[in-house]
């Protein structure tokens, strides 16, 4: 086979390979030994191969690499040694590897980068770098990658890029920093790579609108934009007006309920949007025609609720989105669940209700993993909301007259019965009852009473009198026979 151009070994149980191997195949140019279980290349494993080109290593348990295995293929352009275990890896390799374009050693466990980490790898045109553990980017880390068309860190740990990281990167037309810990991006950082970047991935961290807004307003040659897994619930009118050259935009796996469409308007060539898994339940038919004119559009994976106060514009015009609505399907009420929207008619769908809502709680397993997100409308949340306040506010205007009343008769009582008059004398009549009767047990009525004189001082009345003679005594006494007392 001398004169074997590639050879793919890849997917196998190769464990080892003795020295030498390759030696008959002095014109390979590509060899894949990915996926095996390989765990150490011994010395001059790659002797002859002096036109290898293109060389893949992934998905062996390396740990390691040594200088001595790539002495014999120095003209290497591509080295592909992801998820292979890595920890760190021995510069002198770069050295060795001086016209190497493309490195990928993603999906390892490189911790940390020196500045001078990369320093002769002068030609290189792609650097992957992504699911490592890294926590910080540092100044000129790539400083002398010039040439660098390709860098992906996303999946570390980076919680800082320092503003001087990407510097000299004139060349750098994607990046891709999601799914790290950022929470801050320093507009400076950009500055380097502002003319020439046209993929940018931010999705994934932790940045709020702000930083987001400066930064978009630094990269404005950039063509497609992630802002997935970003916690956005909203959008900004004017986050997107220096970005007239975006053409794909992804706004996935956020908390959207409602789209401002309004900042598709300074966008003209956009020609993909993804606004799946979100939590839309309906679009007005505003958000509809302006969503006719992209030419790609992704909506699935929502908490598509089928009836009118959702999906009312979606159904009056779902003859002219077909291709738009054909794929959505009701996730509720339970009568439509698996029906697309396109199939629905307007005689089909009823208009929500409290109690279709509230009997039923939606498994986020269901459908896909969508979760249904409060289906109730907003406008029923607020009636809800405007009811109990009402009922809170006629409790406390009961409790209020209740009071009012209350003091207002025992108001009325003190009138009536003279009991602010009523001296500490008085009072030993409760202490005293037999201050009021005579040696006869006869019942005096003459007020007001003299506790310390005896009951002989004192005229007395039968106790066998009626009322009517008591009152011709006493007018004063008539308030106790009306009950008012």
């Amino acid at each position: 086979m001398a004169n074997l151009l590639e050879l793919y070994l890849s997917n196998n149980r190769i464990d080892s390979l003795p020295s030498g191997t390759f030696r008959h195949l002095s014109e390979l140019r590509v060899l894949s030994l990915a996926h095996n279980r390989i765990t150490e290349l011994v010395p001059r494993l790659f002797l002859k191969l002096g036109k290898l080109k293109n060389l893949d290593l992934s998905g062996n348990p390396l740990k390691e690499l040594t200088p001595e295995v790539f002495k014999d293929v120095q003209e290497l352009r591509a080295l592909r040694c992801r998820n292979c275990a890595l920890r760190n890896i021995n510069t002198q390799i770069y050295h060795l590897l001086p016209y190497l374009s493309i490195l990928d050693l993603g999906d390892n466990e490189f911790k940390y980068i020196t500045p001078d980490e990369f320093h002769d790898l002068r030609k290189l045109k792609a650097l992957y770098l992504d699911g490592n553990q890294l926590p910080v980017v540092l100044e000129h880390t790539f400083g002398n990658q010039n040439e660098l068309e390709i860098l992906s860190l996303a999946r570390n740990r980076l919680a800082k890029i320092t503003n001087a990281a990407f510097t000299n990167l004139t060349s750098l037309r994607y990046l891709d920093i999601s799914y790290n810990k950022l929470y801050r991006l320093d507009t400076e950082t950009f500055h380097p790579i502002a003319e020439s970047l046209q993929y940018l991935n931010l999705s994934g961290n932790n940045l709020a609108i702000g930083e987001l807004k400066y930064v978009l307003q630094v990269v404005t040659k950039v063509q497609e934009l992630g802002l997935a897994n970003m916690n956005l619930s909203d959008l900004p009118l004017g986050l997107l007006i220096y970005q007239e050259n975006l053409v794909k935009l992804n706004l996935s796996h956020n908390h959207f309920s409602f789209f401002p469409i309004q900042v598709l308007s300074p966008i003209p060539k956009l020609h993909e949007i993804d606004l799946s898994s979100n939590r839309f339940r309906g679009l007005d038919e505003k958000v509809l025609l302006k969503l006719e004119t992209v030419p790609i559009v992704h909506l699935q994976n929502n908490s598509w609720t089928c009836d009118l106060c959702h999906i009312k514009g979606m159904i009056s015009t779902w003859h002219e989105n077909m291709k738009l609505l054909q794929n959505l399907r009701c996730i509720h009420p339970k009568a439509l669940v698996g029906r697309t929207i396109a199939s629905l008619s307007r005689s089909e769908v009823d208009w929500c209700s409290a109690r279709d809502y509230g009997s039923n709680t939606f498994d986020e397993s269901n459908s896909n993993g969508v979760g249904a997100h409060n289906f109730l409308s907003e406008e029923g949340r607020l009636g809800i909301i405007a009811a109990g306040a009402t009922s809170m506010l006629l409790i406390i205007t009961g409790i209020v007259l209740t009071i009012a009343m209350c003091y207002s008769k025992r108001h009325a009582a003190n009138y009536y019965t003279n009991e602010e008059k009523r001296g500490p004398e008085n009072e030993k009549i409760f202490e005293n009852p037999t201050a009021i009767l005579g040696e006869n047990g006869e019942i005096s009525f003459k007020f007001p009473l003299d506790i310390s004189q005896t009951t002989k001082q004192k005229k007395m009345v039968s106790i066998s009198s009626t009322i009517d003679e008591i009152t011709k005594k006493d007018p004063q006494l008539t308030v106790i026979t009306n009950g008012n007392s």
